[in-house]
């Protein structure tokens, strides 16, 4: 028998190996990339979430909620001062606040994930009465940076500013 003989049947035995071998991991591939948009749109559904949340938090005054969602080390630039706070003095502010929220509505959320951070921009527009009863509509452009920390996302830092 020649040479060329084994190696024709050499090829036509390695042919049909390779070309599953192909199918199966381009097979994978595909289902890996359908697993990370997945979870990728999971976890963007999950900051979404946490942004009603939020507004429904300051709506009823549930400061429990942000010591659950809040990162230790969160902090926050108040649009009306401009002051930064921390966790803490936005839990007790929450708490002696006392402005009615008619209603909260959050617009143009956009979510971008990158590894175990989370940023959602958009705008909260409220409505209410203020501690002296008068009554406020304003509108809040927002920029929330979330942490993926143990499994769980978590507000890291938060920026507003009012938007005319």
């Amino acid at each position: 028998m020649s040479s060329n003989f084994h190696i024709e049947r050499l090829a036509m035995r390695f042919v049909p190996i390779a070309t599953i071998l192909l199918l199966l991991t381009s097979g994978l591939t595909m289902t890996a990339s359908t697993a990370a948009t997945s979870v990728g749109e999971d976890h963007k559904s999950a900051l979404h979430q946490l942004e009603r949340e939020w507004n429904e938090a300051l709506r009823t005054k549930n400061a429990a909620w942000l010591e659950e969602h809040l990162a230790d080390d969160m902090t926050d630039i108040s649009s009306g001062s401009g002051a930064l706070r921390t966790k803490s003095q936005d839990i007790a502010a929450l708490r002696a606040d006392m402005t009615t929220y008619l209603t909260l509505e959050l617009s143009d959320l956009r979510v971008r994930i990158e590894g175990n951070a989370g940023i959602v921009t958009g705008v909260n527009h409220l409505t209410g009465r203020d501690d002296q009863g008068h009554a406020f509509d304003v509108r809040l452009s927002f920029t929330d940076t979330y942490i993926n920390r143990n499994g769980r996302w978590l507000v890291w830092a938060s920026q507003h500013t009012r938007a005319r």
